[in-house]
């Protein structure tokens, strides 16, 4: 079985804890930056000169991609919650849909997947690999139900529900003895 993890979208301003505070001259322009932008204007500028075959692009492609042998994908759900688990490249969008309909309260019911902005549907097809889609090296994909009523939860099964509330259990535990003893 794949290994998951499940989550919901922090609501207790978790996340604004996190943030720091950079003083304005972290913003400003300096001549290092200048050089450095230019360096890679030219750069760009160089390869858009030279002219490639499509075998070439084609080749070049695949090195790129070949770096990625696995991809994360975490599916969101209306209701904030989100399901997490890894991919091998060579795998397909079906793939994620048969992961994404296990982990269903109802596995029956039709439901889409897309990415956004700009919302893009994924097709479940058994011949899409993840690997020549978007979606290396990690993807946020969003799920909708298909038909009305589209968001209609709970949407995960029972045990996923379960380690989500457990896992929120052991945060606030260890914030609350972090608070404690500072």
């Amino acid at each position: 079985e794949r290994q998951w993890i499940a989550g919901r979208a922090r609501t207790d301003g978790g996340a604004d804890k996190t943030l720091v505070e950079v003083d304005d001259s972290f913003f400003e322009v300096t001549g290092d930056d200048i050089k450095a932008l230019e360096a890679a204007r030219k750069r760009r500028e160089v390869d858009r000169q030279q002219f490639k075959t499509r075998r070439i692009r084609e080749q070049e492609k695949e090195a790129r991609l070949a770096r990625f042998t696995e991809c994360a994908v975490r599916v969101v759900f209306p209701d904030q919650t989100w399901l997490q688990a890894r991919f091998r490249s060579t795998e397909t969008l079906s793939d994620v849909y048969k992961f994404a309909r296990g982990a269903l309260v109802d596995q029956s019911r039709p439901f889409q997947l897309f990415t956004t902005p700009p919302r893009t549907n994924l097709p479940d097809t058994p011949d899409t690999v993840l690997k020549y889609t978007e979606l290396l090296p990690s993807a946020k994909i969003y799920f909708c139900w298909s038909a009305p009523p589209a968001g209609v939860g709970p949407f995960m099964a029972f045990r996923y529900i379960q380690s989500i509330e457990d896992g929120e259990r052991e945060r606030a535990q260890r914030e609350k003895e972090a608070a404690a003893n500072p």
